[in-house]
């Protein structure tokens, strides 16, 4: 499936866009899924109030090699968001996304992430904040509620349209589910019917068939792939139909040499012990890498893995 987006201003060259994944969405794995052909990728969520604080490993959060780029942030003080958005490190991003969606219990305590689905007149001040701080195109990222069975996202995307954000993506579990179960599309359908903005599906597409049967339940304009991505960036050509070739040890060393560029080495190599075990995932020596991963001590262990493991 070969389609393009377009979000506010910015023109993708494909609507299959990789996910903002906590510990994951890093710029060496973000570079190598937009070389196989995601549309937009973006960072992992990143505290709007770290930006404005100067907060220690912001800057890594915000590292970016690729455009088209967006940066998700996340708070709950429009103005907090003001001032994040109005940064000048930000200034190289094409999009900006308000994580609405996250169910982790400290930030959703703090009236972050998907907490923001029970205010959605707050949800839309703070796009409407967003957006007079970057003068870029504005996007969100929700859950289909809170509370199972309570559904909000329609609601929100109502409001976040209203507000001028230019996109949304639903991501249709609950908070309550965090990542059990199966994403409801009849929400995503919902949102789209109720909305004249693109609403991008996000979750449980990991496969072509996936994306045939969610495209035909929801009429979204655009497909988020999250942890089907994870340490398969090639997901993106395979989706789209495209002939590829996939080579684990040189993905595994670029990825390495990107972060390298932005990250000191002891930072690459706490990044990179969880990325190997999903590039692992799936062979005879994935139980082996896991092993040595944990007890890689320096970036050396983590290239020792790598040719020991990852065979070109």
């Amino acid at each position: 499936m070969k389609k393009t987006l377009r979000i506010g201003n910015v023109n993708l060259k494909s609507n299959l866009l990789f996910a903002p994944i906590a510990g994951f969405s890093d710029v060496g794995l973000r570079h190598l899924c937009a070389e196989y052909g995601a549309g937009l990728t973006f960072t992992e969520l990143v505290s709007a109030k770290g930006i404005v604080y100067n907060n220690k490993g912001t800057a890594e959060l915000l590292a970016t090699l690729d455009s088209p780029c967006a940066v998700q942030l996340f708070g709950h003080e429009p103005e907090f968001m003001y001032k994040a958005a109005k940064d000048e490190r930000l200034a190289n991003f094409d999009v900006f996304d308000i994580n609405a969606g996250c169910p982790v219990k400290k930030v959703f305590g703090n009236g972050d992430g998907s907490a923001l689905m029970m205010n959605p007149a707050l949800l839309g001040e703070i796009v409407q904040a967003v957006r007079e701080g970057s003068k870029k195109p504005v996007t969100v990222k929700m859950r289909a509620g809170v509370t199972e069975g309570n559904p909000l996202a329609v609601e929100c995307a109502v409001s976040a349209e209203k507000y001028g954000a230019a996109a949304v993506t639903v991501h249709p579990r609950y908070r309550s589910q965090f990542y059990s179960g199966t994403a409801d599309h009849s929400i995503t359908k919902a949102v789209k019917q109720a909305v004249s903005i693109p609403v991008i599906a996000n979750g449980d597409i990991v496969s072509v068939s996936d994306l045939e049967r969610v495209e035909r339940e929801t009429g979204a304009d655009g497909f988020m792939i999250g942890r089907g991505a994870l340490g398969r960036p090639y997901v993106f050509a395979q989706l789209r139909g495209e002939n590829y070739v996939y080579d684990k040890a040189a993905a595994a060393t670029e990825h390495i040499a990107i972060l390298r560029k932005y990250m000191p080495d002891r930072v690459v190599a706490n990044v990179m012990k969880l990325q190997l075990c999903h590039y692992a995932k799936g062979e005879d020596y994935a139980k082996a890498v896991r092993v040595k991963a944990g007890e890689a001590k320096c970036l050396d262990d983590i290239m020792r893995i790598v040719g020991d493991f990852f065979k070109s």
